[in-house]
């Protein structure tokens, strides 16, 4: 059988554009038996996927979108109702949905990104496995591994595969729990989120009382985060609305002043559960976050070259005037500190050092509405309504809480996480999940021409085909019509 694109990196991750997809033999030092005896190796692999995920040109030589996993989640905002760009440049494959067809480089780079990793942590789970967990050190090991993995193939299930609800038997992603250099057909839908549960259930439980190492990796906290979202895609909201509410418990929201100062400082943002710290001597500033989504830096592609990522009209007149988080865009007649950018320019996002801000992965805001959402459909509305208030009169003093019910009170709750989480990763996901078409096209848009697309719910189009690459190599691959 030939082999596939998932056996690619190395070992130790070796981020080289050298490396393409046949290159399936691990490099490394450490042998089996040195790693099945060694909490430091096994956490050094651990650290190496960490560092992958913030790297460049994974996927595609010489690609600027390519800059690890905060590429990949606003790679999706740019898909959705929620965000614009001026000019077509980088993002604008995804902006116009052709980045999805398998002959497009773009489709491939959440593949190139997490394939890469899970067979690394198939490497570290192999060589700690669960009755092997036994210390604090490799109990930290497993469980970060598992969680890690599970969000990993939670991530490619919402990318290539359909939403949960009404297509457990549909096809989503190739499953592969060990290392092999065997390609494996695309998993059911129920199949695909079997191991992602699991995955998380036993990282919750190896993370129990063991103390986090920082927002730099996961913890058991970020594993609870993530299966609440998991629960949310497959309806399970009674049990997704408790685990919300406890993996915010110690991160903070954030102040008025600490919302706004930009996003790019993990040590600023006291509402971070992961993110990864960037260094001048780490960044490769063309091929960074904040070089396409800093309007204020004329050193990137944002400021620089005029390629502004702004918010949607509509999104944009649905926040209320008393909400602070309005001033993140720049209003109707220009902003005094920010002459030169454009009407709905987001100011949300500034790196005002340059060429070294922080990526942040996850925050606990999230959580208030992934609870809020699961309580109202679990059908405890007052506590749906309460949770949607506790953070929303932080951001709005004229916010009262909500009287809605049933839709009104979900569309209510999904407006909230829109405007909180504008391009941090959310919007198109859970316009998949809810079954929200794409709507640019409309009267007054402020969308350009190249992105006023109107895609109906349902349509193939909201679903990346398997690269094009990984057909060539896996024949038991069935793929997405286009």
């Amino acid at each position: 059988m030939k082999k596939i694109i998932i056996l690619t990196l190395s070992l130790l991750i070796s981020t080289s554009c050298e490396k393409e997809f046949l290159d399936t033999v691990p490099e490394s030092t450490i042998n089996d038996e040195q790693l099945a005896t060694s909490a430091a190796a096994n956490a050094a692999i651990i650290n190496g996927v960490y560092s992958a995920l913030r790297s460049y040109g994974l996927s595609v030589a010489g690609n600027h979108e390519d800059y690890g996993h905060k590429s990949i989640l606003v790679a999706t905002d740019m898909m959705s109702n929620d965000m614009l760009m001026t000019k077509s440049s980088w993002y604008a494959s995804f902006y116009n949905y052709l980045g999805r067809q398998q002959t497009n480089t773009r489709s491939r780079l959440a593949w190139s990104v997490y394939y890469p990793q899970i067979k690394t942590l198939n490497v570290v789970l192999t060589a700690v496995p669960a009755e092997a967990a036994i210390t604090d050190d490799l109990k930290k090991i497993r469980g970060e591994a598992l969680t890690l993995r599970g969000y990993f193939y939670f991530m490619l299930a919402r990318i290539y595969g359909p939403t949960y609800i009404g297509n457990e038997d549909e096809l989503s992603v190739p499953l592969y729990t060990a290392v092999t250099l065997d390609g494996a057909p695309r998993a059911k839908v129920t199949e695909v989120y079997a191991v992602i549960e699991h995955d998380l259930l036993e990282s919750i439980a190896l993370l129990d009382g063991i103390p986090s190492s920082g927002t730099a990796a996961v913890n058991q906290s970020v594993a609870k985060a993530f299966l609440a979202d998991v629960y949310l895609e497959m309806g399970k909201y009674a049990q997704a609305a408790p685990l919300a509410h406890d993996a915010r418990q110690n991160y903070p929201l954030l102040t008025q002043s600490e919302w706004l100062n930009g996003f790019y400082d993990l040590s600023l943002n006291k509402d971070v559960m992961w993110g990864a710290t960037i260094t001048s001597a780490q960044s490769t500033f063309v091929a960074s976050f904040f070089s396409h989504f800093d309007n204020t830096n004329d050193s990137g592609y944002a400021g620089g070259l005029q390629v502004y990522k702004n918010i949607d009209k509509n999104l944009y007149n649905s926040i209320s005037n008393t909400d602070f988080r309005k001033t993140a865009f720049v209003a109707p007649g220009g902003n005094a500190t920010y002459p030169a950018l454009p009407e709905y320019a987001n100011i949300k996002f500034r790196d005002p050092t340059i060429d070294s801000g922080d990526y942040i992965y996850l925050r606990s805001a999230a959580l208030y509405y992934i609870e809020a959402e699961a309580l109202a459909k679990a059908g405890n509305e007052p506590a749906a309504r309460q949770a949607l208030y506790d953070i929303t009169i932080t951001r709005d003093p004229a916010y009262v809480l909500s009287v809605n019910s049933g839709a009104a009170l979900i569309n209510e709750i999904i407006l909230q996480k829109r405007i909180e989480l504008w391009g941090e990763g959310y919007a198109w996901f859970d316009m998949k999940r809810l079954g929200v078409a794409l709507t640019r096209d409309y009267p007054g848009s402020n969308h350009p021409a190249f992105g006023k697309l109107n895609i109906p719910v349902g349509d193939n189009r909201f679903i990346f085909q398997v690269p094009q690459a990984e057909i060539d190599a896996n024949p038991l691959i069935e793929q997405t019509p286009l």
